[in-house]
C-alpha cells in the first residue's frame, strides 16, 4: 500500500475512488446481497440501537441498514461519496470523518459497521481502536475484510505471473487484504471477542484485464448460479472465499 498521506488525500479527491467504485452496479452485486442478508440476520433484534457507520462510501449499506436502528450516523473521509449518498438516503445523518481518528466521545455507540473499508486504511489498528473506544461496554462490531487467499486472488497473481495482464490493477496502490488469522488477531488485540465468522463469495466473479481486452473466468452469472450451492460452508473449500465477515464484541 502508498503511503498514509496518499492513501487518504486520494480518498479525499474528488474524481478518484467515486468514478470506479460502485457495488450497486459492478460484478459483485449477488456477493453483496448475500452479505447483508447475513447481517440482517445478525441484527433482527436490535431496532431500539444506534449505529455509527464508517467509510459508508456512496450509500450502499447505509440504505439498507438504516431502516432498522433507532438511530444512524454514516460517515465517510471522501465528500464526493458522501453527497452521492445523500442523494436518497433521507432517515440518516451524513459526517465526514477519518476512520482512524473519529471526533465522536467514547462509549457513544451499540453497534459500528464497517464494510469494504479496512483494506484501504493505512493504520487498521488504529481504526479498530476507534472502533472499540466509541462502542458502548457489549457494543457490536460489524466488520470485513478481503481475503489475500481468496480463489479470485490466486488467479489474478497466476495470470501476472505469466505476464498476461498488467502488474497493478485500480485501486490495488490503496488496497491491503488479509489472511483469516491476520484479521482476527487484529480484532483481538484491539480488545474484541469475535462471535461470529463468515466467508463470503468463494465462488464470485473474477474478471481478468490483460493489456488490450478483457474476460471473464467466471462471469457473474455463473457466480450466482454456484451462489446456490453453499459453498461458503465446506470445509478447505471456504477458504478460497473473497470475503471474511464477522461481528465482534467489545
Amino acid at each position: 500500500m502508498r503511503s498514509e498521506k496518499y492513501v487518504k488525500n486520494y480518498f479525499r479527491k474528488k474524481g478518484t475512488v467515486a468514478n470506479w467504485w460502485n457495488p450497486t452496479k459492478n460484478d459483485y452485486v449477488n456477493i453483496y446481497e448475500e452479505q447483508i442478508n447475513i447481517i440482517k440476520n445478525w441484527i433482527k433484534n436490535l431496532k431500539n440501537y444506534n449505529c455509527l457507520e464508517v467509510s459508508c462510501g456512496k450509500g450502499r449499506v447505509t440504505k439498507q441498514l438504516s431502516r432498522i436502528f433507532r438511530h444512524y450516523i454514516a460517515t465517510d473521509i471522501s465528500k464526493e461519496m458522501l453527497a452521492i449518498a445523500k442523494r436518497d438516503i433521507n432517515n440518516v445523518k451524513f459526517k465526514i470523518e477519518d476512520a482512524e481518528n473519529l471526533s465522536f466521545k467514547s462509549n457513544s455507540f451499540d453497534v459500528v459497521v464497517c464494510l469494504e473499508a479496512l483494506v484501504h486504511y493505512p493504520r487498521p489498528e488504529n481504526a479498530l481502536n476507534e472502533f472499540y473506544r466509541v462502542l458502548k461496554k457489549g457494543g457490536i462490531l460489524i466488520i470485513d475484510s478481503d481475503n489475500v487467499s481468496s480463489l479470485r486472488r490466486i488467479f489474478k497473481e497466476i495470470f501476472k505471473y505469466l505476464k498476461i495482464t498488467p502488474k497493478k490493477d485500480i485501486g490495488e496502490d490503496i488496497f491491503c487484504p488479509y489472511r483469516k488469522r491476520e484479521f482476527i488477531s487484529m480484532l483481538e488485540k484491539s480488545g474484541f471477542k469475535i462471535e461470529k465468522f463468515n466467508y463470503l463469495g468463494v465462488f464470485s466473479p473474477i474478471k481478468i484485464r490483460t493489456i488490450s481486452d478483457s474476460f471473464y473466468l467466471i462471469s457473474p452469472k455463473v457466480s450466482r448460479l454456484l451462489q446456490k450451492i453453499p459453498f461458503d460452508f465446506v470445509p478447505f473449500i471456504n477458504k478460497l472465499s473473497t470475503y471474511h465477515l464477522i461481528l465482534a464484541r467489545k
